[in-house]
């Protein structure tokens, strides 16, 4: 709002332009501390909010760090262990530890060599045995029994001749 101090009129007493200008100045007061106090109310608001805002921040960001920090621990544990694997390859002799691999695959290679000759044999084996087994049916054991029987016949005399010279 802008005051005009411009001369008194010819017309107008100074002392009722005085209380006009009066009256305008407590006007524009009054409008400057409802403005004044409406700012009061947004800075006091403004305030609060960032007091809560700074409370729930603390909380979250104790919480967070919290998190932060069990995180960090697990990777810090996690690169420790990594080093050490790192350690433990780095002493491993893989050209070594290839030879020693071919060397079992070899000697596994001979040992099934060995099984499967080892199967042709005992396949032979149960081949003879079914031989064997196929001549022992073939007997015929009544006429082994009669032929015995007919040998001790012939036996038994001979038998108690050398035993009268005893």
């Amino acid at each position: 709002m802008e005051f005009n101090a411009a001369p008194a009129s010819a017309g107008q007493d100074p002392v009722d332009q005085l209380k006009q200008t009066i009256d305008e100045l407590r006007v524009y007061e009054k409008k400057n501390l409802f403005i004044n106090r409406i700012r009061m109310i947004c800075s006091a608001a403004s305030f609060l909010i960032l007091i809560v805002a700074l409370i729930l921040l603390s909380v979250n960001i104790g919480k967070i760090m919290k998190e932060v920090e069990a995180v960090s621990s697990v990777a810090l544990e996690t690169g420790n262990n990594i080093n050490a694997v790192a350690q433990d390859l780095s002493k491993v002799d893989f050209e070594t530890l290839g030879k020693s691999i071919q060397e079992i695959a070899d000697v596994g290679e001979d040992t099934l060599k060995q099984i499967n000759q080892s199967a042709d044999e005992l396949d032979t084996l149960i081949s003879s045995a079914e031989a064997a087994m196929n001549h022992l049916n073939s007997i015929n054991f009544d006429d082994l029994n009669n032929g015995i029987q007919k040998l001790n016949e012939v036996l038994e005399p001979l038998a108690k001749f050398f035993n009268i010279f005893h």
